[in-house]
């Protein structure tokens, strides 16, 4: 069985390589002065050729772990976490964000109906199209989950106008599913349901020390996706707080009153139902 702890794979090629390099130096420095003899010269040549095979082995085996691991983290959060020894210690950040949270409507109808096989690529096209305008925006895409996405703007980096952003970025979402759709058979076209919040959240690792992932917690992030759940297929949902900030740059539709809290406050929502300049 392939063994799961990595991390100790590579300590042992270090060691076995130091221990090569050490048989080196007692070599060079244990041996008379002058040029080495023909027993002394082979044992060196042996030794260098053993750590040069170590230092290939331990790169290939980095460069692999490292090909894999680089498409598991956002780029952008890739560059922050590397800044620091130890992101844990280093805790989280609160900041103002802008949270966008989809999914997809009638996936579970496809789970029951499409072959494995054939179910996972069509996801990940879907998934594609949201990874693409939320990067496209500045944004972070924090994690896939099934069918759902989750993005966020304005951390671990300043983004100016991080609102607006992530609404174009809901945009383009709904604009290149259409797109997509021309290549599907009628009855794998799923249309987004997104909904889009700004407050202020912890952005951090979250988890244990010896498991975590860097995320975005706190009510926006919650309301976000409650603002998704009550979303109609193929449409966008904003908050108060959105609309108030982009009220002279959009077009929405206010809506019913939207319950929160278990019913006991209610607050009003929008429909965003395009800009007022064209989107570039």
């Amino acid at each position: 069985m392939e063994p799961v702890e990595r991390p100790l794979e590579i300590s042992r090629f270090l060691q076995l390589l130091g221990e090569q390099l050490e048989r080196i130096q007692q070599e060079v420095s244990g041996g008379e002065p002058g040029t080495p003899n023909p027993d002394e010269r082979s044992s060196l040549i042996a030794a260098l050729e053993a750590s040069r095979e170590l230092l290939e082995h331990l790169r290939a085996r980095i460069q692999r772990e490292h090909a894999i691991l680089h498409r598991l983290l956002d780029p952008r959060l890739r560059a922050h976490l590397t800044r620091y020894p130890d992101p844990w210690l280093e805790g989280g950040i609160r900041r103002e964000v802008t949270v966008l949270f989809a999914d997809l409507q009638g996936f579970s109808d496809l789970c029951d109906r499409l072959p494995l096989e054939d179910l996972v690529p069509l996801l990940n096209r879907y998934l594609q199209v949201a990874w693409e305008a939320i990067r496209r925006e500045g944004g972070v895409v924090d994690r896939f989950m099934g069918d759902a996405v989750l993005g966020w703007f304005n951390a671990p980096h300043d983004l100016p106008d991080h609102t607006y952003r992530a609404l174009r970025a809901a945009w383009r979402m709904q604009q290149d599913v259409a797109l997509l759709h021309v290549t599907l058979p009628p009855d794998q076209r799923r249309r987004y349901r997104i909904g889009v919040h700004v407050g202020e959240a912890m952005i951090g690792p979250i988890g244990t020390q010896d498991y975590w992932t860097y995320t975005v917690v706190g009510s926006v992030v919650n309301y976000a996706r409650r603002l998704q759940e009550a979303t109609p297929p193929g449409q966008i949902m904003i908050s108060q707080a959105v609309f108030e900030r982009l009220r002279d740059r959009i077009e929405a539709r206010a809506l019913p009153v939207f319950p929160v809290r278990g019913g006991i406050q209610v607050v009003p929502v929008y429909r965003f139902l395009g800009f007022r300049e064209e989107l570039p």
